[in-house]
C-alpha cells in the first residue's frame, strides 16, 4: 500500500524573531563538540559542521557556548576549549563564520557565556570557580543520561589503580569523583562578590556588541542547566542575603542585568534571546511554572525570544533527555502568556515537531544530538522523506562521552561528524558580494552612503 504523505509544511512556515525572518521552524541546539582551534578561535573544522546544518535545511544555528569573559574567574571550564568573543582579537575569524554559514541560507545567532559558575573546575589551572553560593554540585547516579558508565570514564582518563569491586553505583560514582579530569562532582564554589558581577555583566555586554559586529543576527544569553546565571536563579543552589538572592526579583536580577547590559551594547533592534531551563526536578529546585515567571520578566526587560533546556549537571537525564519529547509538556506551561517565541529543545520526531507548532505548545524546535546525526533533518522532511531521516538513538558514545575525554566528537551513525572540514561540499561555499558585505557593514555602524563602493572611494579605500 502506498504510504499517505502526511503536510509537514507547517515546520516551514517562516518565522520572525525581533526584526530577523527565518525561514522555518528548526533551530540547531548550542554544542561544544572540542572543534575550536587553539587559543578559541574558530577552526575550518567548526566552520564546514555548522555549515553542514545550514545546507541541511535548518533554519536557525545557535552556536555553541561562546566565553564573553577573559576575566580570571570565568575561565573555570577552559579544560573544554570553548570559543571566545572576549575582545576583538577573535572577530575576525567569528566574522568569517557568520559568512560561511549565511552563504548556505540560515540565520546564526551566538549564544555568549559569562561563567561556568558552580560547575567549573579550577583542573586545568583555573582558580577556584564562583557562585552565588558555596554550594557544589553533585552527580547522582538515578539521573544520569543512557550507556553512563562512571568506571569506563575513569579508565578512559588513564587512571591505572584500584576499582572498587561492587556494583553498587552510589560507591561507585563516589570513588569516580575522587578521579582527575572526571568531573563528576563539584568543588565548594567561592561566594561571588557584585563587583565580580558587575564586571560580568559588563563584559557580556561587550561582547554582545563585537558579536554585532561580526555579522551574527543575534546573541542568545546562556543562562540554562546549572551554570552561574542558571545557579543564581535557583533557590536550590543562591542562598544569598544581598540584592542578588532571597526573593524571585533578586534571584533574576543578574539575568535582567545581562539582558539591560547587552541592550545598552547592541541597541533596540538587534536580537537578544536568553536560554532558561525549564525546570530542576530536584529538591529545593525550580519548576516549570517558576521558569514561566522567569521567561515572562525576560520577554518584558527585552528579550526577543526564549530558548528551552532543561536541568542541570545535577538532573543530566533532563539536560540531555533519554526519551523523545520530554520537555515538550514543560514548553507548553512556560508558553502560556508569552509573547516572544519560544523555542523547545530535542524534539527529533517529525510528527512531535508538527504538533509542537502548530498547537502552540512552542513556536519552534531545536535540535542538537539528532542535528549531529542527521544534518539533513529539514531537507529530508521538507521533501516527505521521513523514512530516509538518520534518527538519533541518544547513544551518547560518540557525542558526550568524547567530549567528557576532551576528544573532538564523532557520531556512531554518521561518519562525517567531526570531520565536515574534508567535504568539499561545507568548505566551498558561493562567494557572496563584497559589496553587499560593505553595505550592510557601513549600515550597521550608522553610515549611510548614497553609494557604498563610491563612498570608499572618496575615503581613499
Amino acid at each position: 500500500m502506498k504510504e499517505t504523505k502526511k503536510d509537514f509544511s507547517p515546520i516551514f512556515e517562516p518565522i520572525e524573531i525581533g526584526n530577523v525572518e527565518i525561514k522555518n521552524r528548526i533551530a540547531m541546539a548550542p554544542m561544544n563538540m572540542n572543534y575550536t582551534g587553539p587559543n578559541r578561535y574558530v577552526s575550518k573544522q567548526q566552520m564546514a559542521y555548522y555549515a553542514a546544518r545550514a545546507k541541511g535545511g535548518t533554519g536557525l544555528i545557535i552556536m555553541e557556548a561562546v566565553m564573553a569573559s577573559d576575566a580570571e574567574i570565568a575561565q573555570t571550564y577552559k579544560k573544554y576549549n570553548n570559543l571566545s568573543l572576549a575582545n576583538e582579537l577573535y572577530v575576525p575569524l567569528m566574522s568569517e563564520l557568520a559568512e560561511h554559514v549565511h552563504a548556505f541560507g540560515a540565520k546564526i545567532f551566538v549564544q555568549l557565556a559569562i561563567n561556568a559558575g558552580r560547575q567549573g573546575t579550577s583542573e586545568g589551572g583555573a582558580v577556584q570557580p564562583v557562585a552565588p553560593s558555596p554550594i557544589p554540585w553533585q552527580a547522582y547516579p538515578e539521573n544520569a543520561i543512557s550507556n553512563f558508565d562512571p568506571l569506563q570514564l575513569v579508565r578512559a582518563l588513564g587512571y591505572q589503580g584500584k576499582i572498587p569491586e561492587t556494583d553498587d553505583i552510589e560507591e561507585l560514582l563516589a570513588f569516580a569523583r575522587k578521579v582527575p579530569g572526571s568531573h563528576m562532582g563539584g568543588e565548594v564554589p567561592r561566594e561571588m562578590t557584585v563587583e565580580e558581577i558587575k564586571s560580568q555583566e559588563k563584559d557580556l555586554g561587550y561582547s554582545a556588541k563585537l558579536a554585532k559586529r561580526a555579522g551574527f543576527d543575534g546573541i542568545e544569553i546562556h543562562a540554562p542547566h546549572g551554570y552561574l546565571i542558571h545557579s543564581f536563579l535557583s533557590p536550590r543552589s543562591n542562598k544569598r542575603t544581598d540584592e542578588y538572592g532571597g526573593t524571585f526579583e533578586n534571584r533574576i536580577r543578574i539575568l535582567l542585568e545581562c539582558i539591560h547590559s547587552c541592550r545598552k551594547t547592541v541597541g533596540p533592534d538587534y536580537v537578544v534571546g536568553v536560554r532558561i531551563s525549564a525546570s530542576e526536578d530536584l529538591p529545593e529546585g525550580f519548576d516549570p511554572h517558576y521558569a514561566k515567571r522567569v521567561a515572562k520578566r525576560c520577554e518584558e526587560e527585552g528579550a526577543d525570544y526564549i530558548h528551552l533546556s532543561d536541568g542541570s549537571y545535577e538532573k543530566m537525564n533532563d539536560f540531555l533527555p533519554n526519551k523523545e519529547g520530554q520537555v515538550i509538556p514543560k514548553a507548553a506551561i512556560i508558553k502560556e502568556g508569552l509573547d516572544v517565541p519560544l523555542i523547545c529543545p530535542s524534539v527529533h520526531n517529525p510528527d512531535n515537531v508538527l504538533d509542537v507548532v502548530t498547537t502552540g505548545k512552542a513556536d519552534m524546535v531545536s535540535q542538537g544530538r539528532q542535528q549531529i546525526a542527521d544534518p539533513e533533518w529539514a531537507n529530508k522532511v521538507r521533501a516527505g522523506k521521513t523514512k530516509d531521516i538518520i534518527k538519533c538513538s541518544r547513544c551518547n558514545i560518540g557525542c558526550i562521552t568524547r567530549f567528557a575525554l576532551g576528544l573532538p566528537c564523532r557520531c556512531i551513525l554518521n561518519p562525517n561528524v567531526g570531520q565536515e572540514q574534508f567535504v568539499d561540499e561545507y568548505m566551498r561555499r558561493p562567494i557572496l558580494s563584497i559589496k553587499n558585505r560593505v553595505w550592510q557593514t557601513l549600515a550597521e555602524i550608522g553610515k549611510e552612503p548614497s553609494s557604498p563602493i563610491e563612498d570608499l572611494a572618496s575615503d581613499g579605500l
